[in-house]
């Protein structure tokens, strides 16, 4: 069973994580041209990621400074669900409630091990 990221986002649906997987490099250059702005050009070099559960070197770049991986990863919690304080501010702010990633952490609420969900459920912040 695949056991989402901190926030409840499955990795597996996400486009960086899915074209670095399978080492798609038209699909990481057309991501890197979608994802780039005048700030921050990325080029498909920066499109890989391995999951937020990885050291910090092997995520996407937009990954790296996720305050909820951050957050997580300092308490040692499995996700957020099984924070005391969930659902805290910032992941009100920053996760719809009615998105998959939260029904999946208010599923899994105060659960303190990684049993991962039923791979056949919705998984992403979209819904």
């Amino acid at each position: 069973m695949e056991m989402p990221a901190y926030c409840g986002y499955f990795c597996s649906r996400c486009p960086i994580y899915r074209a670095g997987a399978c080492g798609n490099g038209a699909m990481r250059e057309a991501l890197a041209r979608r994802y780039s702005t005048e700030n921050r050009p990325l080029s498909a070099a920066d499109i890989h990621c391995e999951g937020c559960r990885e050291q910090a070197e092997k995520l996407a770049v937009f990954c790296r400074g996720c305050f909820i991986r951050a957050c997580a990863v300092k308490k040692r919690l499995p996700h957020c669900g099984a924070c005391e304080e969930y659902p805290c501010g910032y992941l009100k702010k920053h996760i719809p409630q009615e998105s998959a990633s939260r029904r999946w952490l208010d599923q899994h609420r105060g659960v303190l091990r990684e049993d991962g969900p039923d791979e056949k459920k919705e998984g992403f912040h979209g819904g």
